[in-house]
């Protein structure tokens, strides 16, 4: 009995220590990690308060970028290429830039749309950013049309793209291939559901061709193509 009790302190100190190594190296694995979510922090709240309302401080796009570049730098995360990707596309909206900047800032948000897919294939808002880079860019239809299909098919229901993508498709509809022509059917139909008084506004505005999609709808989806057109002759 006194060996047993004299033995158990001896034993408590290496597993005190090892515990004390473990927890150390575990702290430094995710210091990189722990810093790069911090940095990143303005990025996320700068691209929720964007997807809210639709309006970024154009004058804090730089330090925006920058702080996603060293959030990359610091921990490698499809995350903050995603965030660097969608900052730099909405730098190329920002139409008092010259046309080349505009352009390289396009290129800069493909690159990194890229590399957010590398590591991330599912991610329907990367490959429709890709697919509108296209058209800027003078992409082939091909290229432009694969990027859209990808988007449809890693995100068929993304209530934020819906529109976006109903309009990039109407716009490719002669090249388009069947099953290419089948998704954007789809999401008519969706879009309508989740989007009916902006799908009349964008009809009435021209930025969504009526005739196209009277043309993608036929068949199946007459009751669609009617209550548009009643709300349309009001």
């Amino acid at each position: 009995m006194p060996n047993v009790r004299h033995r158990g302190p001896i034993y408590r100190y290496p597993l005190i220590l090892l515990i004390g190594v473990a927890a150390a190296v575990l702290l430094t694995l995710s210091w990189p990690r722990l810093r790069a979510s911090v940095r990143y922090l303005p990025v996320d709240t700068a691209m929720s308060m964007y997807w809210a309302d639709l309006t970024i401080n154009v004058e804090q796009l730089d330090g925006l970028i920058e702080r996603a570049r060293e959030s990359i730098a610091l921990h490698d995360n499809h995350r903050y290429w995603e965030g660097l990707s969608e900052l730099q596309m909405l730098s190329s909206q920002v139409m008092n830039k010259p046309l080349w900047q505009r352009r390289q800032a396009w290129e800069q948000s493909v690159s990194a749309a890229e590399e957010a897919l590398k590591r991330a294939p599912a991610n329907p808002r990367a490959w429709l950013r890709i697919a509108q880079a296209g058209v800027f860019l003078a992409y082939s239809e091909e290229q432009i049309t694969a990027a859209l299909k990808m988007s449809i098919l890693t995100g068929r229901v993304e209530p934020t793209l819906m529109l976006a993508r109903l309009e990039l498709g109407l716009r490719y509809l002669p090249g388009l291939d069947e099953e290419a022509v089948l998704l954007l059917r789809d999401q008519a139909v969706l879009t309508w559901v989740v989007h009916q008084r902006q799908m009349l506004q964008r009809i009435e505005s021209g930025s969504l061709d009526f005739d196209l999609l009277r043309e993608v709808l036929s068949g199946r989806n007459q009751d669609i193509i009617s209550a548009m057109e009643a709300h349309l002759v009001h």
